[in-house]
């Protein structure tokens, strides 16, 4: 049976995943992903000012509003899905030349998550993702600050990369008096690589959708067959506009 083609892809509106993707993976299978490990400081350097200093994160934040309270869930974008934050790559040109090191990686950026906070449960966009978290400033080890993917719960560490599906409900909690920084990036499953730009292009669709159920929840309960229609046009626009986006910059 190829559950690869069988399992729902993307999701369009708040469902849980019934697929067979395991909760979390060990990132020394993931040969590629050890240079990040191998360099973490090199990250951590760059981006100091952002971690010492109490400024203003340059967010363009997609996430639904009722996850978190208000400014606790940070992030500050290189590529969302292959749509190119141009001014963070620009400003931290050593991180993203990392990022752009590792083998179908379409999503990074670093995300914050203020003291005593915490993002309710929550899924992403696609299961043919992997979604990774390096470790920058973690300021308490697990249960203090944590994340919980399904039924199995861990905590981060400085210089190591934590990887999980998203695709499976999960939170994340803060409950510490400091910061937490990680650098945050997804790499394609390797039986989807084939069609990178349309994974691209099909999740930031589904996102695009989250972003006006945020302002008007009541889109949600549209029937199945308009949302999906929606969700084409959305996926064509990103199509095309990917590859021409240094020529069209969106944000």
């Amino acid at each position: 049976m190829n559950t690869a083609v069988e399992e729902q892809l993307y999701f369009l509106i708040e469902e849980p995943y019934k697929g067979i993707h395991a909760f979390f993976y060990n990132s020394k299978d993931f040969p590629a992903i050890q240079q990040l490990e191998n360099n973490w400081l090199i990250i951590r350097n760059e981006i100091i000012e952002l971690l010492t200093n109490e400024e203003e994160i340059d967010v363009v934040n997609l996430n639904p509003p009722y996850l978190s309270s208000p400014d606790a869930w940070k992030n500050l974008y290189f590529f969302n899905f292959g749509w190119q934050k141009h001014k963070n790559c620009v400003r931290y040109p050593k991180t993203y030349a990392l990022l752009k090191s590792i083998p179908d990686l379409i999503f990074g950026g670093i995300t914050v998550l203020e003291p005593r906070s915490k993002v309710l449960p929550h899924n992403g966009e696609t299961n043919t993702t992997i979604r990774c978290h390096l470790g920058l400033k973690i300021p308490a080890p697990y249960p203090v600050c944590g994340v919980r993917v399904g039924a199995e719960e861990h905590g981060w560490e400085e210089g190591k990369v934590l990887m999980f599906s998203d695709a499976h409900y999960h939170n994340v909690w803060n409950d510490s008096d400091e910061r937490r920084f990680v650098l945050v990036f997804d790499i394609v499953r390797p039986e989807y690589a084939h069609e990178k730009q349309l994974v691209c292009a099909k999740s930031l669709g589904a996102l695009s959708l989250k972003f006006f159920y945020g302002k008007n929840p009541g889109l949600k309960k549209l029937p199945m067959p308009i949302i999906k229609t929606a969700h084409f046009f959305f996926t064509a626009f990103w199509y095309l506009y990917l590859p021409l986006q240094n020529r069209f910059r969106l944000l």
